[in-house]
């Protein structure tokens, strides 16, 4: 009995240790992993950030719509403007031309 106590303890106390050096080296592992993992995710999370204030900058503020929205209002009705003028140009030139055409018509 002795005999078989004497093989059986150390193969057991072996197995044990192997286990337990397996699993604290398992959790090293994931604790570098997770570490690795965390530091991208806080990379990525800045780079986002810049992103972020990047794309605040690009945009316009309601301000600056509102002012742009006025401007094209005021292009929109100078233009109405000239096309009545020239409608009324244009209406002008006609009479001009049928009064030439009748009173060419009337001294022949």
């Amino acid at each position: 009995m002795e005999l078989i106590l004497a093989i059986v303890g150390p193969l057991l106390g072996g197995a044990i240790s192997l286990v337990v050096w397996q699993s604290k080296n398992n959790s090293d592992r994931i604790q570098s992993s997770l570490t690795t993992l965390n530091s991208s995710i806080e990379q990525v999370d800045g780079k986002l950030d810049s992103m972020a204030i990047d794309n605040l900058k690009n945009f316009a503020t309601k301000q600056e719509l509102n002012q742009h929205e006025l401007r094209e209002e005021e292009r929109n009705d100078l233009a109405r403007e000239e096309m009545r003028e020239m409608k009324a140009d244009i209406k002008e030139i006609k009479e001009c031309q049928w009064k030439i055409i009748l009173d060419n018509n009337k001294s022949i």
